[in-house]
């Protein structure tokens, strides 16, 4: 229970010792003098601090620093099997649960497909069965939190999924998640969007986005995007990442679900797509449309893909990120998709220097992003 006392600890004594771990666990390893030199206390105070997180075995010794002529400076880094922390995703398709320790390494692992018998109810109960099976299977002790990245329209305050489109189950609407999972784990529950979470996955691995902004793009049977500047995560009102699905890519085009037409979402997600191929009479099936040899259906595969790279192009031109990250099924089974979505989008961008290029943690960023979204929580206070 030390380590649960140390992060639920919200107290103005405390928070100073929480910003000295956070620093140690950003710096994957550092020693004294440096942490000396960031926090600018007395070295009797921090040699206390350190101490006191070395007896929690929160942090321990892990080496020494490179000497500079005087002795030898002590690593600290953070003890990763402390405590552990829990992500879900909930798409679409189908929902993932992970288990991470304090370095944000998968520990372990469970998914289910979502089908029309998924609804909230049967959802959510076996949701809770499979972080069950986790803790049970690896004998976590203790889990600090539960980050959740689901589809949106979200409200993130209140814990709340409103109205997922495209869910093949009934029932979807204003949905107490928050509330119900913390009803079974005496933990922190927190939801975000998934798209925002897998950018928050991708910002804090990546040393070299430090500082930039970032656009994360995921596509499929919908369209969600993240988007991280200066460290923040942009939040829209609605809570909702599919809001970019809906940006005008051309005038008075295919008529949208939203009921306006021209929608990027009418032209780039696989139910567009599906319709193209019913069009060209082919059956649509999504195996079909990522293994097909029919020219036909490479022709609307590309086509698919010259639109999104538009669609990119525009969202690069209003945010203007350092770099932009695509995730998606098509991103990473088809090449030439992968190369014409990013050729279309430089040729219409006004940021030529631009970096997009591929996530690079597939299917675990969401939720490797939700847990690292409750784990930041306990240094928001």
């Amino acid at each position: 229970m030390l380590t649960r006392d140390f992060f639920n600890d919200v107290s103005e004594k405390n928070q100073v010792k929480k910003a000295l771990y956070k620093l140690i666990h950003k710096k994957d390893s550092i020693s004294k003098v440096e942490l000396l030199h960031r926090f600018h206390v007395p070295n009797t105070t921090m040699t206390r601090m350190v101490a006191e997180l070395v007896k929690r075995k929160l942090i321990r010794e892990c080496g020494v620093a490179e000497s500079n002529g005087g002795r030898p400076s002590v690593l600290y880094e953070v003890v990763p099997d402390a405590g552990y922390l829990v992500g879900v995703e909930i798409a679409r398709t189908h929902v993932g649960i992970m288990l991470f320790d304090l370095s944000f390494k998968p520990v372990g692992a469970d998914q289910f497909m979502i089908t029309n018998k998924h609804t909230p109810e049967v959802t959510i109960k076996l949701i809770i069965e499979g972080i069950e099976h986790l803790l049970t299977q690896y004998r976590v002790d203790p889990l600090l939190g539960i980050g959740i990245g689901a589809v949106g329209p979200i409200d993130r305050k209140n814990g709340v999924i409103i109205n997922p489109s495209a869910f093949p189950a009934k029932g979807w609407l204003n949905i107490p998640i928050v509330s119900m999972l913390k009803g079974h784990f005496d933990v922190p529950v927190v939801l975000n969007n998934g798209a925002n979470t897998a950018a928050l996955a991708e910002y804090h691995a990546n040393q070299s986005l430090q500082g930039e902004s970032l656009l994360y793009c995921i596509s499929g049977y919908g369209i969600r995007c993240g988007f991280i500047k200066e460290g923040q995560l942009f939040y829209n009102t609605q809570g909702a990442a599919s809001t970019f699905e809906h940006i005008t890519i051309q005038a008075d085009g295919r008529p949208c679900l939203c009921g306006n037409k021209g929608c990027l979402s009418s032209y780039v997600t696989f139910g567009a797509l599906f319709d193209r191929m019913k069009e060209k009479g082919i059956s649509p099936s999504l195996d079909q449309l990522l293994n097909s040899k029919d020219p036909a259906v490479k022709e609307i595969i590309l086509e698919s893909a010259r639109y999104y790279g538009i669609g990119i192009a525009n969202m690069i031109n209003a945010l203007h990120p350092d770099t932009v990250l695509l995730h998606g099924k098509l991103i990473y089974h088809d090449r030439k998709y992968y190369e014409e979505v990013v050729r279309v989008a430089r040729n219409h961008t006004c940021m030529k220097e631009i970096s997009i290029k591929k996530g690079s943690f597939g299917e675990k960023a969401t939720c490797l992003g939700a847990a690292i979204f409750v784990f930041d929580q306990f240094f928001n206070e």
